[in-house]
């Protein structure tokens, strides 16, 4: 759900950005109405309950189960990595990150195939 000053994370092992692209991006149909992406229909997430612009990606090279790792180069990691560091240990490698800001998910599905959910947090005070 929309909140503003919530992050919600998910984290996930995908070959590439591109196939990240394709997995994360809304589509639009020959009407030019949206069409949800695999990773919306995945978590169950109305594309009503969030804004295309405040989706964040990375994928990396090589996996780590270091949340400071995977989250240095997102925006607000400096408000984020201590959070989700102190209440969040990984149990496995990723080497994918999606961020969606000012959206609170309520880990109705905690995890698909390749990604899991890890938390939502406040970003910003």
């Amino acid at each position: 759900m929309k909140k503003k000053g919530f992050v919600s994370i998910w984290l996930g092992e995908i070959t590439d950005e591109d196939s990240m692209r394709e997995y994360i991006n809304i589509s639009y149909n020959e009407d030019g109405e949206s069409v949800p992406s695999q990773f919306f229909i995945d978590f169950n997430i109305d594309m009503d309950e969030t804004d295309e612009d405040t989706i964040e990606i990375a994928v990396y090279k090589s996996s780590s189960n270091d949340m400071s790792t995977l989250l240095k180069r997102c925006s607000y990691e400096e408000n984020i990595i201590p959070k989700i560091r102190s209440s969040v240990v990984l149990k496995k490698s990723y080497n994918a990150v999606i961020l969606i800001y000012n959206f609170d998910y309520k880990n109705e599905i905690g995890s698909t195939g390749a990604f899991d959910f890890i938390a939502a947090t406040v970003y910003e005070f």
